[in-house]
């Protein structure tokens, strides 16, 4: 009977511990989404060269329909690579939208340091 015991306090000790810590079990934690506003940008010529300015915008929109990485350009001044929900190209969703005020509501994501934003809508800005 003791060596039945004895395995399962040590079993309800160690969970114990482990629900006090706050380790939830079996549940992932699903980040809150998110709406920023901003400027849609090639990150090639952002990064690169800072460019992002409507004298910019035929280059920028014909980089990002070729492929390159579009980014978001927060108000505050923070850059988000966007991503689609599936991994695929966003290129079609901010087709002719960049270097224009937009909205974009979406998940975070920080991996390493890159911050991004998975994209569930994203609307051009009517002034």
């Amino acid at each position: 009977m003791k060596r039945f015991v004895i395995p399962l306090v040590v079993s309800l000790l160690v969970l114990g511990a482990l629900l006090a810590g706050g380790v939830r079990l079996g549940a992932e934690e699903i980040p809150a989404d998110v709406t920023v506003k901003g400027t849609v940008v090639d990150m090639h010529c952002y990064v690169t060269h800072g460019i992002h300015d409507a004298g910019h915008t035929a280059c920028s929109n014909a980089c990002i329909a070729r492929g390159v990485p579009a980014g978001l350009l927060a108000e505050d001044g923070t850059l988000y690579v966007l991503f689609e929900q599936k991994p695929f190209s966003v290129k079609d969703k901010v087709a002719g939208l960049a270097d224009v005020p937009v909205t974009v509501t979406g998940t975070p994501v920080v991996r390493g340091g890159i911050k991004g934003l998975q994209i569930k809508t994203i609307v051009k800005e009517v002034k």
